[in-house]
C-alpha cells in the first residue's frame, strides 16, 4: 500500500514538473509577442506553404516508418500496415506523455501480437531498434549543427550563437560517446553481462539476474542486417532530416521569414536539441522557444518585442500545431483501425520478454 501510494506521489511530481518546464518555456517563447498580432499572422500566412508544410509531415512519418521498418527486419519481418500503425500510434504516445515517456510507445506497440497473427517481435529487439535510431539521429543532428554553423561562421550570431555550437558539439560528441559505448559492449558482450551482474548482485540477486537477462536479449537484438539494408537505413536518415529541414524552409516563407538551406540546417538542429529537454505533455513550450532561438542567429532583435517576434512566434507556433495535430491524428486513426489499443499497450507492457516467447512457443 505504501509503495503504491510512494508510485503515485512520484507520478504526480513528475507530471507537475514536467508541466512547469513547459509553463516556463511557453512564457519564454510569449513574453515579449503581441497575442492579437501572432494570431493575425497565423491567420495571414500563405494557405499554399501551410498546407505544403502538412504534406511535408506525412512524408516524414512515411520515411522513418520506412526505415524503422529496416531496423526490425533481422528480427522478423513485419507488414507495412502493422509498421505504419505501431510507428503512429508510438510517435503519438511520444508527443502525449510527458518528460519523453512515450519513447517507450513504439517498442510495445510492435511487440503487442497482431489479432490476425503475425510474426512475433520481442520488445527488447524493439527497443534495440529505437535505441539504434536515436543514437544514429542524435549523431547526424549534432554533426548537421556544428557543421552548418561553421560554414555560416559570421552569418550566425547574437547571443545564443554560442550556446548553439556548443550544443551542437555536445548532442554530437554525446551521442558518439554512447554509440562508441554500445559497439564495445556488443563487441565485449561476455564481459559487459558479467560486470552487471557483479555490480547488482551485492543490491540483489534476483534483481542482477534480470537486468542480465533483459540486458542479454537487448545486445542481442541490436543489428542492422544485410549491407545494402544499412546503406538504406542511411540514405533514409539523410532523407528523413533534409525532408524535415525543407519543411521548416517551405513553411518559413509563409511567413515573410527568408531561411537559407543553412539557415534551416541549424534552426532544424537547434529546435531538436531544444525538445530533448523533458517538458510536459505535447512537447509545448520548448518547440515554440527552441524554434525562437534557432532563427534569432540569423535576425538581430528577433527576440525583442516587435512585429518580427510576432512573426517568429506565429511561426513557430503554428510549426508545434501541425506537429502536433497531425501526428496525433495519425495516431488515433491507426488505434481505431488496427489492433493497437492503449489499454493492450499497457497491459501487454508488464509481460516479459520471456513470457512472449514461452507463448510463442506453446501457440507453435
Amino acid at each position: 500500500m505504501q509503495s503504491k501510494a510512494m508510485g503515485a506521489a512520484k507520478l504526480v511530481f513528475r507530471i507537475a514538473l514536467s508541466l512547469a518546464v513547459s509553463a516556463l518555456f511557453i512564457w519564454l517563447s510569449l513574453r515579449n509577442a503581441d497575442i492579437r498580432a501572432v494570431a493575425h499572422n497565423i491567420a495571414a500566412a500563405d494557405p499554399l506553404r501551410v498546407f505544403a508544410y502538412a504534406l511535408v509531415l506525412l512524408t516524414v512519418h512515411l520515411v522513418r516508418t520506412v526505415r524503422w521498418g529496416i531496423l526490425l527486419e533481422p528480427l522478423g519481418h513485419v507488414g507495412f500496415k502493422r509498421l505504419n500503425a505501431a510507428s503512429a500510434v508510438g510517435f503519438m504516445l511520444l508527443i502525449l506523455l510527458p518528460l519523453r515517456l512515450g519513447e517507450f510507445g513504439r517498442p510495445f506497440a510492435i511487440a503487442q501480437p497482431p489479432a490476425g497473427g503475425g510474426v512475433r517481435i520481442r520488445r527488447s529487439g524493439a527497443m534495440a531498434s529505437c535505441v539504434v535510431e536515436r543514437i544514429v539521429d542524435g549523431i547526424a543532428i549534432g554533426l548537421l549543427g556544428v557543421i552548418a554553423l561553421r560554414l555560416l561562421g559570421g552569418s550566425a550570431s547574437g547571443k545564443y550563437a554560442s550556446f548553439a555550437r556548443s550544443a551542437s558539439l555536445a548532442v554530437a560528441a554525446g551521442f558518439g560517446g554512447l554509440c562508441v559505448a554500445l559497439v564495445l559492449t556488443i563487441v565485449q558482450h561476455e564481459r559487459a553481462l558479467r560486470l552487471a551482474r557483479a555490480v547488482l548482485s551485492p543490491i540483489s540477486p534476483r534483481l542482477a539476474e534480470r537486468a542480465v537477462s533483459m540486458m542479454d536479449a537487448f545486445l542481442g537484438a541490436v543489428h542492422l542486417g544485410s549491407g545494402w539494408k544499412t546503406a538504406a537505413f542511411f540514405a533514409l536518415t539523410v532523407l528523413y532530416w533534409a525532408v524535415t529541414g525543407f519543411g521548416l524552409w517551405i513553411l518559413a516563407s509563409a511567413f515573410g521569414i527568408q531561411l537559407t538551406a543553412l539557415m534551416a540546417a541549424t534552426l532544424l538542429a537547434v529546435q531538436v536539441v531544444g525538445v530533448m529537454v523533458p517538458a510536459g505533455p505535447g512537447m509545448v513550450g520548448t518547440m515554440q522557444f527552441f524554434t525562437a532561438i534557432g532563427i534569432s542567429l540569423f535576425y538581430p532583435g528577433a527576440l525583442d518585442r516587435g512585429p518580427l517576434n510576432d512573426q517568429i512566434a506565429a511561426y513557430s507556433n503554428t510549426i508545434w500545431f501541425f506537429q502536433f495535430a497531425i501526428q496525433v491524428g495519425l495516431g488515433l486513426l491507426f488505434m481505431a483501425t488496427s489492433h493497437i489499443t492503449v489499454r493492450g499497450l499497457f497491459s501487454f507492457s508488464g509481460a516479459s520478454d520471456g513470457a512472449d516467447e514461452q507463448g510463442a512457443v506453446r501457440a507453435a
